[in-house]
C-alpha cells in the first residue's frame, strides 16, 4: 500500500497530519530531495524554488496549476526543514520535515499543521502519495503516478 498510513489528529483546534517513513537513502540525499529544485521536481512538483536559509522563500507549482508559497522557518541541513505552506495565496499552514540517520537509512517525519478541516481529507492521502513517490525516487525505481497512489490509499483515510 505504498507505505504505512499517516495520521490525522487534533491538537486543540489545530489539525495535525503526521507521516513517518524509513527511506533507503542517506540524510544528505533526502535533504537534497526536499530542498532543491531538482530534488523537488523529481517527486513533488513541476517547478520549485527554495531560498536555502531561514527567512528564505519557497515556491512550488503542481501540475494541476495549484501553487504553494511560503517562508522557511527552520533550516538545519540534513536534520530539519520547515516552512509555511500558503495555498494559492489564500490558506496558510505549516510543514516540517525532520530527518534522522538510522543504519544507512533516513527516518523522515513529515508534520503538516493548521489545514482547515475540509482540506485534511484530501491532504492526508495526498501526502501519502507524494511520500510514495519520494521513496521510489530515492530508491532509483520508477516513480508511481500520484493519482494512482492517491486513489489506492484514499479509502484508508475515510
Amino acid at each position: 500500500m505504498f507505505g504505512e498510513t499517516g495520521t490525522l489528529a487534533k491538537d486543540g483546534d489545530v489539525n495535525v497530519i503526521t507521516f513517518r517513513r524509513s527511506l533507503d537513502a542517506s540524510p544528505e540525499r533526502v535533504w537534497e530531495a526536499l530542498t532543491t529544485e531538482k530534488g523537488l521536481t523529481s517527486w513533488l512538483a513541476v517547478s520549485a524554488k527554495v531560498g536555502g536559509r531561514e527567512g528564505g522563500d519557497i515556491a512550488i507549482e503542481f501540475d494541476d496549476g495549484q501553487a504553494v508559497s511560503g517562508t522557511i522557518s527552520r533550516w538545519d541541513p540534513t536534520t530539519q526543514f520547515a516552512h509555511t505552506w500558503v495555498i494559492n495565496g489564500e490558506i496558510s499552514s505549516d510543514v516540517t520535515y525532520a530527518l534522522a540517520a538510522t543504519g544507512g537509512r533516513t527516518e523522515l517525519t513529515l508534520v503538516h499543521t493548521g489545514l482547515p478541516d475540509e482540506m485534511c481529507g484530501g491532504y492526508t492521502p495526498g501526502w501519502h502519495a507524494f511520500l510514495a513517490r519520494l521513496a521510489a525516487d530515492l530508491e532509483g525505481g520508477s516513480v508511481p503516478e500520484w493519482l494512482t497512489v492517491f486513489e489506492e490509499v484514499a479509502p484508508a483515510y475515510q
